[in-house]
Order: structure tokens, then sequence, then C-alpha cells
């Protein structure tokens, strides 16, 4: 079954009875992705920190592969079809929320996939991960205007997916270089 809207993503984790958000665990995965890892140890690394290094039931361990190989194949399409999955209401403050918990949980994922990233990162990666690691932190004050945080938030999440993929073509090394073009 094929993931294609966040509410089967919600179903998704309930399923897998884990205390995460949609945004907290499409970082994750994405961090894993974006980091390289191309074989079975991103279930290793998911079942550590989401379900206290338990494996997952048979039925949501196949929708969970399912969706972290449709994750991985939206990097590699021609067409770029990543894309960050949070919350798409009219609320500023739960979208700022939610790009600050979809951000962590992604450096946590590109972190265990590159565990050596901070010391061998290049001047590009590093400010990547500097921008990151402040974007993590993005808050706001309860007087902010609702219009102003979502029209912050769709740049932040553009700048997001730009980096997100600049991170995936540095350490994962996209396939999409192997499809023939069509001119």
């Amino acid at each position: 079954m094929a993931i294609l809207k966040l509410n089967d993503l919600k179903q998704l984790i309930s399923s897998l009875q884990i205390n995460y958000s949609p945004a907290e665990l499409h970082g994750f995965l994405s961090g894993l992705v974006s980091g390289g890892i191309q074989d079975e140890s991103w279930k290793t690394l998911t079942y550590q920190f989401t379900n206290d290094g338990h494996a997952f039931s048979q039925v949501p361990l196949k929708s969970l592969s399912e969706f972290y190989q449709q994750l991985n194949d939206s990097f590699d399409d021609v067409n770029t079809l990543f894309s960050l999955w949070l919350p798409d209401d009219e609320n500023g403050f739960v979208l700022a929320d939610s790009i600050a918990e979809w951000t962590s949980h992604f450096l946590l994922g590109l972190g265990l996939a590159q565990p050596t990233i901070e010391k061998d990162a290049t001047e590009e990666v590093s400010e990547a991960l500097n921008d990151l690691e402040e974007i993590a932190k993005l808050g706001y004050d309860e007087q902010d205007d609702n219009q102003e945080l979502l029209d912050a938030g769709e740049e932040i999440i553009e700048y997001l997916r730009v980096i997100t993929l600049f991170l995936h073509s540095h350490f994962a090394k996209p396939k999409m270089g192997n499809k023939p073009q069509v001119h």
C-alpha cells in the first residue's frame, strides 16, 4: 500500500505504536535516506530510536518498509518528487512546531547515517548543517501573526527541501544520473 497522504502516515504511525508525529518520523527517515543508507540498517536504527530497540510487527513493518522505499525513490526521481510531510492546515504555530520537529529528527537520522559528518564535512555541508541546527530551534512568540508565520514557514520548507536534496546528492549518490535523459 503506497502512503500518499498525511492521514496514511498517521495510520502507519498508529499501527507501529510509536510516539512520533508524522513530521518527526518523516524527518528521521529522510535523514537516513539523505545520509546514504541503502541497506537494511535503516530498520535497526529506526527500531532503536522509535521503539526502544524492539522490532515492529510484520504487517506494520511491511508498510513502513514500503514507505521507506517510496521515500527513497522520491529522492531519485528525475522530477525530484521529494517534499516534506507537514500539516497543511492554516495554523502557522502548528506549522512552525512541525518544521522544528521535522528538522531535529532529520538531523538525528542524518547523524546516524553519517556518524563522522561534523569532522568530514565540506564547507557547503557545514553551512547546511548550521542552517539546519538553527531551523531546528525555530520558535515563535504567542503574539506573532499567523499569516506571517505561514508565509515564513513556506519559505523555510522550500529551503529545507533544497538542503535535503543537496545533502542527499552529497552522501547518497542519487541514482537519477544513471537514468537515460530525454532531450
